[in-house]
This record gives C-alpha cells, sequence and structure tokens, in this order.
C-alpha cells in the first residue's frame, strides 16, 4: 500500500495506526473507525462526502476546526481544501462545525517529542506515529503550539481530494463514462465534449456512493491558493462587524 493510501485511510477513515516494530497502543481503540460527524444531521440532497467538505444544492461548505483567533487559521484551512477540491473558497460557506473526534490534532502531541522536526531518523519518527495514537483516542481537538498546518496539511487536502474524484464518480456513474475521462475546474465537472456540471448540482448523487479514496494529490507547481498571495476569507466580516 502507497504511502498516500495509507495516510488517506488514516486522517480521513481513521484507520489503524501502527507502531515500529509491531508494538501497538490501545490497539483496539487505535483502529476503530470514528463516524464522520456530518452525517448525523444530513438535509434530503446533502453530501457529507467528508468530515470536511458539505454539499447541497445551495453550495459548499468547508469545515475547518482549528480555531480562529486572528492568526488566519480559517483562510489557511480553507485554502488547503479548496485547493484540491478546485473551487474558490471565497464562494464556499467556511464554518468550524461542530466538535467531534474526527477532528483530533495528532501534531500537536507528535511536536511533543525529544527530537527537533527535521530529524526524520526512524526513531523520532517512530515516537512521532506513537504520539497521534492518544490523540485520536482522546479525540484531542485542540488549537495551539502553532499545529495546524503540521496537522492539516495533508489531511485537508486529502479531504478535497477525495471530495473532487467523489464528485467526479457521481458525473460519471450519470452519465456512463469512466471517470478518468473527467476533469474539475472552479467548482465543476467538466466532460469531454466541455460540458460542465456544478458540484452542488451532484450532492445528491455523490451522498449515495462510497467515497473515491484512492487519490493523487496535485503537484505544487499546479497550485493556485497554496503558497500564493490572498486576502484572509473573513476580513471584511471582521472588518464590518458580520462575524459570527
Amino acid at each position: 500500500m502507497s504511502k498516500l493510501r495509507t495516510i488517506t485511510r488514516r486522517t480521513l477513515l481513521i484507520g489503524s495506526a501502527t507502531i515500529a516494530g509491531g508494538v501497538a497502543f490501545g490497539a483496539y481503540l487505535a483502529k476503530k473507525p470514528i463516524p464522520n460527524p456530518l452525517l448525523d444531521n444530513l438535509g434530503d440532497g446533502q453530501a457529507a462526502i467528508t468530515p470536511y467538505v458539505l454539499i447541497d444544492a445551495a453550495g459548499i461548505t468547508l469545515i475547518t476546526p482549528r480555531a480562529d483567533v486572528g492568526q488566519g487559521a480559517y483562510t489557511v484551512q480553507a485554502n488547503m481544501i479548496a485547493e484540491e477540491l478546485d473551487i474558490d473558497p471565497a464562494t464556499a460557506t467556511i464554518s468550524p462545525g461542530m466538535p467531534g473526534p474526527a477532528y483530533y490534532n495528532e501534531a500537536l502531541l507528535s511536536e511533543a517529542v525529544p527530537y527537533p522536526p527535521y530529524n526524520e531518523d526512524a526513531l523520532p519518527e517512530a515516537l512521532r506515529r506513537f504520539m497521534s495514537i492518544p490523540a485520536k483516542i482522546i479525540g484531542l481537538q485542540v488549537t495551539g503550539g502553532s499545529s495546524t498546518v503540521p496537522d492539516s496539511y495533508e489531511k485537508l487536502r486529502l479531504a478535497g481530494a477525495v471530495a473532487r474524484e467523489t464528485l467526479k464518480q457521481a458525473a460519471a456513474q450519470r452519465l456512463g463514462i469512466n471517470r478518468s475521462d473527467l476533469t474539475t475546474q472552479d467548482g465543476h465537472v467538466i466532460t469531454p465534449d466541455g460540458t460542465r456540471i456544478a458540484y452542488t448540482d451532484l450532492a445528491t448523487e455523490a451522498a449515495t456512493i462510497d467515497p473515491v479514496i484512492d487519490v493523487s494529490l496535485r503537484d505544487p507547481g499546479q497550485w493556485t491558493l497554496l503558497g500564493k498571495p490572498h486576502q484572509r476569507l473573513d476580513i471584511i466580516a471582521k472588518s464590518t462587524g458580520t462575524e459570527t
């Protein structure tokens, strides 16, 4: 199994976590799947493809669970999802969502190991993986320690990629063609003849299929959001007193 697929299952489907040498801590709890909290209160026509992406006919909501107290956490989280989902984050609703174990912060405890972050030797890496397990078991949903980006960098990009490919699969099933024949652009699935199908038009169908988890992340050379200058998404709301 590739590293990407392993990360995808761990961070989106919350699969097993193991330690070098085969030693597991809290093995049962570490392997127990964590439900997608967005599935609890879904309305008609809503698709919660991952714990971070909710789509219905009215629009797209990106869940950014790390708190923003002026450091731009909401914007960077939204941009990581949007980069892979292929949408303009300014067109989406940004929400911190409801508290839940699915949003545990594994990086916060991983950074507590007595090795500098640049040390990627076997022992430090094994200890970092070990520390992610209690974070999951206790549902450590915490913002702090400059851990938002380290914790979310792959997790949220994968969430966007899984949502993107699942929407493409919904379109492929509707049209009777292969998913590989489809592309995406600005919140739409693009067919071989150039027809554009809005993600919001695919929500109902996407809700009925299993998420596509065998995905690839985009090369940084294709990025339009990450690493680019832009304003924070909440700047107008905060400046006008309309932030909720």
